[in-house]
């Protein structure tokens, strides 16, 4: 932020997992790696509901009267997982745009000429 205050990203996440209804999201949901996260539920983070949020105690305070607002944090593995994910999601939706386009004839740019 401006006033020198750090922002971090926040993505809603919920033990309500939808799996069939929300494939495109991010879920940890084996035992090991909820463990290493800090997570004591299967978790679906929902892509669609992401924040940018001050890190202030306005939005983050200790839970339960802990020390830190942070209850856990994501492993390597599932920081990776995460990232392929995200990319898959942007594919399909890159993918989803240039469809209906295909389907009527139009060039999509591809050997254009300027």
């Amino acid at each position: 932020m401006e006033d020198g205050t750090a922002d971090v990203e926040v993505v809603y996440g919920t033990t309500k997992l939808k799996l069939l209804e929300r494939k495109d999201d991010f879920f940890i949901t084996k035992m090991s790696e909820m463990v290493a996260c800090g997570l004591d539920r299967a978790t679906r983070f929902d892509l669609d509901k992401i924040f940018w949020l001050p890190w202030s105690s306005d939005w983050f305070e200790p839970l339960h009267g802990g020390s830190s607002p942070v209850i856990g944090t994501l492993t390597a593995h599932s920081i990776k997982m995460l990232q392929i994910t995200v990319s898959l999601r942007q594919a399909r939706k890159a993918e989803a745009e240039i469809e209906p386009e295909l389907k009527l004839g139009k060039p999509t740019g591809a050997g254009e000429q300027s």
